[in-house]
């Protein structure tokens, strides 16, 4: 069925969604609900408040330790990949089940290097060394590098690599969890690392706190790292593309299984916007740094992974003199001959993610996109180093699909803020809630079995979402 230019939907459509929020409103579980239709897909969103909360007290606990139990097997079973910097163990392709490959590996892990080492380190502090693959390449040019895990594995195998490498002379290493600063000295690292960890945590509070913390350690002038953090907004069109084969082999029950897999899913997915968000509650920090990873390689890494930098004052940031809607010739007129001080394209076609994402819109629509034509983003560094500019390529405001590009003059490493996102949006709003996944799956198979057995199928919401809160004025109340 159609919907109208403004993705509100025909009459018809906003019958369906106003009968699924009554619907739900009758639900013993249910506080309060709230169903839209989604501009763009035309699908059925339901937010719920539960009458009884999802999560209950210990569920973050439990959830760190089965991480912890996990690589504690992780480090202690498996056979070592490489030595020390080269232990790939573990990095398995979520699309295959497989080893991801080696030369694909090493290019993650060197990129990530190369983008640290632009914060100039000195004092570093990594929480979460995992197998040292940042530390064996970063601490023997630093003066101080303090490592932490909560693997006592892991520490117990790096203890003995770091003895007897002289190179690593200046690295102490604690087994703690990452939320454990205790005993470290505040305004000493002027980096902090945190790298493939994020996803880990239990939720964004525990993310917050944890940056909270670490920014509290860092001197002036100084950055917080965030690397490999997965993207919130790419969650449902990953899914699909892990699920290809299964909704390949039962269409009819194509949606349910991504929705279904999303509600599931068990790592922290954090929205890039959380980053300038939480930047401007902490003291000090100047400004978020969020960047697309370096990589040529198309893998789950490159495609649906960035790197954020919370930037402590004082701090040279970057602000565009220009502004540049996506267009290759006019861009090339920009660089070449205008030569403005800096530029900001915005709306850039990601080339990285283009088939997947529009393989979920034809699933979600019943009708394959059109066409565009999508650069890697290393092209767009690339166009930039051509005409000695350096580029900073981060998410866009305008879809997840779409990538922003600052240019600025080759040369020092520059920090480019990132857009403010929405205001007043609490830190819940910008992530997924891994700790209460199954429970949450288990609630939402409860609403569309009482849905389905009251409604018509048009009307059961396709995807459906519990929060804490609804705004006033918006959605059912329980009768």
């Amino acid at each position: 069925m159609p919907t109208s230019p403004t993705g509100l939907g025909t009459g018809t459509e906003n019958r369906a969604a106003a009968e699924a929020e009554a619907a739900l409103a009758g639900h013993p579980g249910v506080a309060r609900a709230s169903v839209t239709r989604e501009p763009g897909t035309g699908r059925l969103v339901a937010r719920v408040v539960p009458r009884d909360p999802v999560a209950e007290d210990g569920d973050d606990r439990k959830r760190v330790d089965e991480w912890q139990l996990i690589y504690e097997w992780v480090y202690g079973e498996l056979p070592e990949s490489g030595g020390l910097g080269e232990n790939f163990v573990g990095w398995h392709s979520t699309y295959t089940g497989l080893p991801i490959e080696l030369a694909q590996m090493r290019e993650w892990r060197d990129a990530t290097v190369e983008r640290i080492r632009t914060l100039r380190p000195r004092r570093v502090l990594e929480i979460g060394v995992g197998t040292g693959l940042l530390m064996a390449k970063l601490a023997p040019s630093c003066e101080e590098y303090v490592a932490t895990d909560f693997s006592a594995t892991v520490i117990e195998t790096l203890t003995g690599q770091v003895a007897a490498d002289p190179a690593l002379a200046d690295v102490t290493l604690h087994h703690r969890e990452a939320d454990d600063f205790s005993g470290l000295p505040e305004n000493h690292f002027d980096t902090v690392v945190i790298n493939s960890v994020v996803q880990y945590f239990p939720d964004i509070g525990y993310l917050a706190d944890v940056l909270r913390q670490a920014a509290a350690l860092v001197v002036p002038g100084g950055a917080v790292f965030v690397g490999d953090v997965r993207n919130l907004r790419l969650l449902r069109a990953f899914r699909a593309a892990v699920l290809a084969d299964e909704l390949a082999a039962a269409p009819e029950a194509a949606r349910e299984l991504v929705e279904t897999s999303v509600l599931e899913e068990k790592e922290l997915l954090v929205d890039p916007d959380f980053f300038p968000a939480l930047a401007a509650t902490l003291p000090g920090i100047a400004a978020a740094d969020v960047r697309l990873k370096r990589a040529r390689h198309h893998n789950e890494l490159s495609r649906h992974r960035y790197d954020a930098v919370l930037r402590k004052a004082p701090a040279e940031t970057v602000e565009p003199t220009h502004t540049l809607a996506w267009d290759p010739a006019a861009l090339e007129t920009l660089l070449s001959d205008v030569r403005p001080p800096s530029a900001r394209i915005t709306g850039v076609p990601n080339g990285r993610v283009a088939r997947e994402l529009a393989a979920l819109a034809k699933l979600d629509t019943g009708t394959a996109p059109a066409a565009v034509t999508a650069p890697d983003p290393e092209d767009l560094h690339e166009i930039g180093r051509r005409r000695g500019y350096q580029a900073a390529v981060t998410w866009s405001a305008d879809g997840p699909g779409l990538v922003d590009v600052v240019y600025a003059p080759d040369g020092e490493p520059v920090t480019v803020p990132a857009g403010t996102g929405t205001p007043g949006l609490p830190f819940t709003a910008y992530a997924n809630a891994p700790s209460r996944a199954a429970k949450t799956s288990t609630f939402v198979a409860e609403l569309r079995a009482y849905l389905a057995a009251r409604l018509p199928a048009e009307s059961v919401p396709h995807a459906f979402d519990t929060v804490e809160s609804l705004p006033e004025g918006t959605g059912h109340a329980d009768r």
